[in-house]
């Protein structure tokens, strides 16, 4: 995964530097966040949350950032949300939003896999953090699960609304 190898070498790099007199890397955490992560809208919801040691709360807000993307980007039921709302959106035969023109056998595996995935981390990245006030999760899980965000994001702003 080049961006945890990418944020692995800048850690590095920081406690090489903190050995430098007179060097200060006392925001490493939001550097590096920021370097990852490509939406800027995320990075605004997360990046201060990360850097004060909130990583799950972090990795729950932007998944709901998500979540409240999708509702805004497919104009469906505001009542329908997580898990049904990835499923109902981006479904292989009657999609709201199209990750790809769909034509080809392997265009709609990708679309579904990509409305498994939505919906999984409904289920099993956001729900937990939101229903556990006791969920914790480390460092390097939480830059994953943003990266992950952040990928998600951009795979629904690239996406195509269908004309109903």
């Amino acid at each position: 995964m080049m961006y945890l190898e990418l944020f692995k070498r800048v850690k590095y790099l920081n406690l090489v530097l903190k050995e430098l007199p007179g060097v200060v890397t006392d925001k490493e955490n939001e550097v590096s966040l920021e370097v990852l992560l490509k939406d800027k809208e995320l990075k605004q919801v997360v990046c201060k949350l990360f850097r004060d040691g909130h990583h799950a709360r972090a990795v729950e807000e932007a998944f709901k950032f998500l979540n409240n993307l999708v509702k805004k980007k497919a104009k469906v039921d505001p009542s329908i949300d997580g898990a049904k709302l990835m499923k109902q959106v981006f479904s292989v035969n009657n999609p709201v939003l199209k990750i790809n023109t769909g034509v080809s056998q392997s265009e709609k595996d990708e679309q579904l896999g990509y409305m498994e995935i939505f919906s999984g981390c409904m289920t099993g990245i956001r729900n937990p953090r939101a229903h556990e006030h006791e969920w914790e999760d480390t460092q390097q899980h939480a830059i994953q699960l943003l990266i992950m965000a952040d990928h998600l994001v951009e795979r629904v702003r690239n996406s195509a609304k269908v004309k109903i």
